[in-house]
């Protein structure tokens, strides 16, 4: 990404995460409407194969499917495009026809091609009315119309395009259509109608990063991919190309103007435009003529070797530096100064291409400000003096935006004044080179693809890779309203790993475990989430079988990682394994660990402590190899924190966390014959667990200390490493392994299990609840973890008080060393006074007391919708606190960056209120106090929130005689203010026969907790 770079570039992603995290994305208007129905989900018909770009259009059609044999008749009008021909005469003979005649009768169906001028010699417009195809009326350049079925007596398809790139496309939605017959006779061409076109006038990809550029192999594959998923502009900028840069006045050597030749040649078979982008400005004298016709010189010469589409590139360039004096005399300094000087040199190039050049496509100016909002002086000053003819690069707001919206791209297209190219800095990587961004493209509302002049995504340093979110974004470009992120992708993993069943699943698990990137944090590794949160949830559960179903899911999905390495080496024919080597050899890694991780925690579910120790030693090393590769990222926040759950989980079963309750002697040595483990008092033991090297100790014995007695054996040490040994509740002050032979076994762990301990813990997942008197009941997560070395039984029980009820498990199985969530329902009584309610909870003799807040029933309209907002002060005039009640949801308040910010609201007249919602945009409070008073002086808190999350929070009062009402904040969650998209205000309903509320009952305590919030 070398729009950027070095500290200017860690300051502009800065930005752009702020950009996407705070900016307010709003519905924006469409700039170009298509006029036929856009293709929804459903339309992807089974009996259908899917069609990549998804069509605008595509209908089954009630014929019967086209047959292909080992013959065809392909007739294809005077004008038709030569290379949509080749391009169908290779997939038909992919599909397995061998004779290709060119004139009727000939044998086999008839496949029929229109020119742009359809001059009629291939019937193909005559057909496609019989065939009832929609007619071309108002379809766009690079639109196409196709259909099937029986025409003239003969099976039949027909396909006219729209301009010079039509036909093409609609070559390469009948290979995709190609599929086997039933049976497996064969292929045909179901029988469809497809009216289909670009949303975008130009689409494609940009090789713009910074690091080792593609080499000329990489580049044709890449413009044969571009070919096949319709996308026409492949931009060459590669940042460490001295040639665009500081030698741009030099021409390339001789091997790479021959590349070039090629790669042009390439581009044009597939009806791509190759673009060369140029960087001059840090070696180039901005007023001097002789300057700009070396510019135009070494354009000239690109053009020669194929070039048709130029970009000048003016970003991260000084607005006080110059790099000859006559620019500091001819502009002067500043960013107007920047402007004027761009602004000449791109005029300058713009005549030279209308003159020299007339069929080149419009010249592209990166600005300096590429990536800024607003009408700064740089872009009035450029939108004033640029040549009409040139458009104007963008990258949305912020270098790497996480959303990009048609009124963003309306207020950039309104300041510059010229027509808008869109450069998606995604999935470019080299700002973060240990991350592979293989997610979707997401964030891109619809109207940014159609208003674009074209649209353009950044690929990363890894080519073939790269064509996972590359795909989607040009199925995103072609039909921006039917775009569906996830189908998308799955399609476009499936793409690139070919009908291997085998590398798709490898590929799959390759792309979701790097996801996540600045456009969604939040998708790493989303496939296994599910599969690791039900291993989780069953692990101690009472349903055996569902237990070992969901370890069984989740440890092949990590075997599908182990193997990928290994499935993935012939992908993109080899190309793939190259590139992306140390991450596939990461994921190995992590698949291999995560295969012990889970044969290790269900060892212990079987109670089979030898083969979880075992497997336990396996990990070790494993975790130790994850850490020293550093190379490379994978699985982010979700593949790390699963195996270090297993240790911890692990650990509990073992009892090796209790190791700060007993632990080894000081001085204790392996020379001394024995391995003790002293207790700071007499304690009954239930039974010792030994962990030793395995192979170790055969002569060793596990004893314990008795006050009186001395040391008794309890039993020899198991050569497996894993010993248990039964201590039948003696009272002991010591516990030790003792040798005589001189061969020490490598202790790793001595832990006694004491009878004395609680049989459980118990810990409520949140110790205070809101309900609603006479409302819903509300579900709380029990957590029991067992304590001892076998299975906990017990009954979980409750201590309600009056009015408040509350629902249990009967009997609760806690297995050893794991834990059981289970729920706990509790609900309030109509008629039951507002207030808060102890509950004490027991299970096994430990007790823990929720505190159940009763809060009257809210009813009627928000009042603070006529209500008056203020606040403690406001960021700009733009974000004021009225727009939080102005019924907006695309507007809001924000704060200055302060924790003692408050919004408040004056209500018409006092009221009871029962209710609070606040909607916060990414700038929430993690502490706050609502607070209320009756004349806007005395306040009282109403309600305290401790753990604010965003998002939308209902915060339950009972607050009587309430004129004002202020949301005080104690603490913010980001470096900004506060900011608030709308706040809600609801009164106590009134009781039944009551036309007014109560407003007389005593407040609550003053402590509360947002509602609608998932069980923690």
């Amino acid at each position: 990404m070398h729009l950027g770079r070095g500290r200017r570039t860690a300051t502009a992603v800065a930005a752009a995460v702020i950009g996407g995290l705070l900016g307010g994305g709003t519905a924006a208007p469409v700039y170009a409407a298509p006029v036929s129905p856009v293709t929804t989900p459903d339309e992807q018909r089974a009996d259908v194969p899917s069609v990549w770009p998804r069509p605008q259009s595509l209908t089954a059609s009630a014929a019967a499917p086209v047959a292909l044999g080992t013959d065809v008749v392909l007739l294809a009008d005077a004008d038709a495009d030569p290379y949509a021909v080749a391009a169908l005469r290779e997939a038909l003979r992919a599909a397995g026809v061998r004779t290709v005649h060119t004139a009727l009768p000939g044998r086999g169906p008839v496949i029929r091609l229109s020119g742009p001028a359809g001059d009629g010699t291939s019937g193909a417009a005559e057909a496609l009315r019989a065939l009832r195809a929609p007619e071309r009326a108002d379809l766009p350049r690079g639109g196409y119309r196709l259909a099937t079925g029986r025409h003239a007596g003969r099976d039949t398809a027909a396909l006219d395009g729209v301009g010079p790139d039509g036909l093409f496309h609609a070559v390469q939605t009948v290979r995709q259509l190609i599929t086997d017959r039933p049976g497996g006779a064969g292929r045909e061409i179901p029988a469809v109608l497809v009216r289909d076109w670009p949303g975008s006038v130009v689409r494609g990809m940009t090789e713009g990063f910074y690091g080792r550029p593609w080499t000329r192999e990489q580049r044709l594959a890449q413009i044969d991919f571009l070919g096949r998923t319709k996308q026409n502009r492949f931009l060459y900028a590669p940042g460490d190309d001295p040639y665009r840069q500081t030698l741009w006045r030099d021409p390339y050597p001789a091997a790479e103007r021959t590349a070039f030749r090629e790669l042009a040649e390439r581009a044009r078979a597939n009806h791509v435009t190759l673009a060369w982008a140029v960087s001059p400005a840090q070696s180039m004298c901005l007023a001097s003529d002789d300057d700009v016709k070396a510019l135009t010189r070494k354009i000239d010469a690109m053009w020669a070797l194929g070039v048709r589409a130029f970009q000048l590139q003016f970003q991260d360039v000084s607005y006080s530096e110059w790099h000859c004096d006559r620019d500091a005399d001819t502009f002067g300094s500043g960013p107007r100064a920047a402007a004027e000087a761009h602004a000449r040199v791109a005029g300058a190039v713009a005549r030279h291409l209308a003159e020299r050049h007339p069929d080149a496509e419009p010249l592209t100016l990166m600005p300096t400000e590429y990536y800024q909002d607003g009408a700064t002086a740089y872009r009035k000053a450029l939108a004033a003096k640029l040549d009409d003819r040139v458009q104007v690069a963008w990258t949305g707001v912020g270098v790497v935006p996480r959303t990009i919206t048609g009124r963003e791209l309306a207020g950039a297209r309104d300041t510059f004044r010229h027509p808008l190219v869109t450069m998606d800095n995604y999935p470019v990587n080299d700002y973060a080179q240990d991350r592979l961004f293989l997610g979707p493209h997401t964030g891109r509302e619809p109207a940014v693809a159609a208003g674009s002049a074209a649209f353009l995504a950044n690929a990363m340093e890894q080519p073939a890779a790269s064509r996972i979110p590359l795909f989607t974004a040009a199925d995103y470009a072609w039909n921006p309203k039917g775009y569906r992120a996830q189908e998308s992708w799955r399609a476009a993993v499936d793409d690139l790993a070919g009908a291997d069943p085998k590398a798709r699943e490898a590929l799959h698990a390759l792309a979701g475990n790097g996801a996540s990137s600045l456009l969604d944090p939040a998708a790493e590794s989303a496939y296994l989430k599910p599969l690791m949160a039900a291993f989780w949830r069953t692990r101690g559960g009472a349903d055996p079988a569902a237990r070992d179903r969901a370890a069984g899911e989740l440890r092949a999905a990590f075997t599908v990682m182990r193997e990928a390495p290994q499935r993935l080496g012939g992908t993109a024919g080899g190309l793939l394994d190259d590139e992306v080597r140390p991450w596939l050899e990461q994921l190995s890694r992590y698949g291999l660990a995560g295969e012990t991780a889970v044969d290790m925690l269900q060892a212990q579910a079987r109670g089979d402590g030898a083969a979880a120790w075992q497997a336990q030693l396996l990990l070790e090393p494993q975790r130790g190899a994850l850490t020293r590769s550093t190379r490379a990222t994978v699985g982010k926040g979700v593949l790390d924190p699963f195996l270090a759950r297993a240790v911890t989980e692990s650990a509990a079963w073992t009892g090796a966390n209790r190791a700060r309750e007993a632990a080894p002697s000081p001085g204790t040595a392996a020379e001394t014959g024995a391995y003790t483990v002293r207790l700071d008092r007499p304690r009954p033991v239930e039974s010792v667990t030994l962990m030793t090297e395995p192979g170790t100790g055969d002569a060793a014995r596990v004893e314990a200390y008795l006050p009186g007695e001395g040391w008794r054996e309890l039993g020899p040490v198991s050569p497996t490493g894993w010993t248990q040994t039964d201590a039948k509740g003696l009272r002991a002050q010591a516990v030790r392994v003792v040798w005589t032979d001189g061969r020490a076994p490598g202790v790793r762990s001595l832990v006694p299990w004491f009878a004395d301990d609680p049989q459980a813990e118990l810990e409520l997942a949140r110790t205070e609840a809101d309900a609603e008197i006479g409302g819903p009941a509300q579900r709380i997560g029990v957590r029991l973890v067992g304590r001892r070395p076998g299975e906990v039984r017990g009954t979980l029980t409750a201590r309600p008080p009056k009015g408040v009820s509350v629902r249990l498990p009967k009997e609760i199985r806690v297995p050893r060393g794991t834990g059981a969530t289970v729920p706990l329902i509790v609900s309030v009584a109509a008629g039951t006074p507002a207030g808060a309610y102890r509950v004490p909870v027991s299970f096994a003799g430990e007790e823990q007391v929720l505190t159940v807040r009763a809060f009257p029933r809210t009813a009627g309209p928000d009042l603070a919708r006529t209500a008056t907002a203020s606040s403690s002060g406001d960021e700009t005039p733009d974000f004021p606190a009225a727009l939080a009640v102005d019924g907006d949801p695309a507007t809001r308040w924000s704060s200055p960056a302060e924790d003692g910010a408050w919004w408040q609201l004056e209500l018409p007249r006092p009221a009871r209120i029962g209710r609070v919602v606040l909607h916060w945009q990414d700038a929430y409070a993690t502490r706050y106090r609502v607070q209320v008073s009756a004349d806007g002086r005395t306040w009282r808190t109403a309600a305290t929130v401790r753990d604010g999350r965003g998002g939308r929070e209902s915060v339950r009062m009972d607050a009587a005689d309430t004129r004002f009402l202020r949301v005080q904040g104690d603490a913010r969650a980001t470096e900004y203010g506060y900011s608030l998209w709308s706040v809600e205000t609801y009164a106590v309903a009134a009781p039944e026969g009551d036309p007014e509320e109560g407003n007389t009952p005593p407040d609550p305590p003053a402590d509360g907790r947002p509602e609608d919030r998932p069980e923690e």
